[in-house]
């Protein structure tokens, strides 16, 4: 396998495993979606603004053109949108939508970065989003609709940064966190008091927003450099499968049986893909 591939494969694969805690820690903190917001962008700017002094300390930290600042809004939006859904929907719905990004970011991909997914790529994206119909059946009766819509907004969002991301693979879009992490501050600060939490708010917090997050999404944004959009979003399934799993052990949230099903069907394409490319890389 050629280095650089399996260098952008294992990076994005160790940080989609991080970021499968972070539904549970959305789920233990009790603050306001505002208040988790505003923290959640601020302590990330924060560590990834360090992060780069520390290790990129000769390179200018933001660039600020076109391509970090649509970076950054994106990132913002999914943000904004996957904290909403998962405070009223079930985790597994929100993770298994959420997994619709391969498809979006094939034709994104397609139509911007004339960059052509293999057939079998495109074969695992239909059955897939086979799968997450049906598992989008259950909303229209338990009434989460509204949740499921923040899923999809936060797909779309998701999927759009990482083909701007591969189409500005010759720098490093990791300082776009930080400006992404401000703009989600700013913006939350005007809707909630982010100061007043529960003592134990705090240690989910700083978790979450220290920890997981920064670790996570460097990761992330590190690998479609080295590996196309489309499959960088294919490995984001990944979450699907470990999220739902983490607040079942921990909270007790039996995921729907419509979501297991689809869940499943989604996860089985995601590592017969896997594997069937991983056979056909030089």
């Amino acid at each position: 396998m050629h280095n650089e591939y399996l260098k952008g494969a294992l990076l994005t694969a160790l940080g989609v495993t991080i970021l499968s805690f972070d539904a549970l820690l959305i789920r233990l903190i009790d603050a306001h979606s505002f208040g988790l917001i505003f923290w959640r962008g601020s302590l990330l700017s924060l560590v990834v603004y360090i992060w780069c002094k520390t290790y990129r300390p000769a390179n200018r930290i933001l660039q600020l053109d076109a391509a970090m600042l649509r970076s950054a809004i994106l990132f913002a939006i999914s943000s904004f949108s996957f904290v909403t859904a998962i405070k009223i929907t079930s985790v597994a719905n929100v993770l298994v939508i959420i997994s619709a990004t391969p498809m979006v970011s094939a034709v994104l991909a397609h139509i911007f970065l004339k960059e052509r997914s293999p057939p079998i790529t495109w074969i695992a994206i239909f059955i897939c989003m086979g799968g997450i119909i049906w598992v989008l059946r259950d909303g229209w009766h338990s009434g989460k609709m509204l949740g499921d819509v923040f899923a999809v907004l936060c797909c779309l969002g998701i999927s759009a940064k990482f083909v701007n991301d591969r189409h500005a693979r010759s720098r490093d879009m990791t300082p776009a966190l930080i400006l992404a992490g401000i703009i989600m501050a700013v913006i939350a600060a005007g809707f909630a008091n982010p100061f007043i939490l529960a003592p134990r708010d705090w240690l989910w917090i700083i978790a979450l927003c220290v920890v997981v997050l920064p670790a996570a999404f460097i990761l992330i944004t590190l690998g479609p450099m080295r590996i196309p959009a489309a499959e960088v979003s294919m490995m984001m399934l990944l979450e699907t499968a470990l999220g739902p799993l983490w607040v079942w052990l921990i909270l007790n949230e039996v995921p729907p049986t419509s979501t297991l099903q689809g869940g499943s069907v989604v996860i089985f394409t995601l590592l017969t893909h896997s594997l069937l490319r991983w056979r056909r890389q030089p």
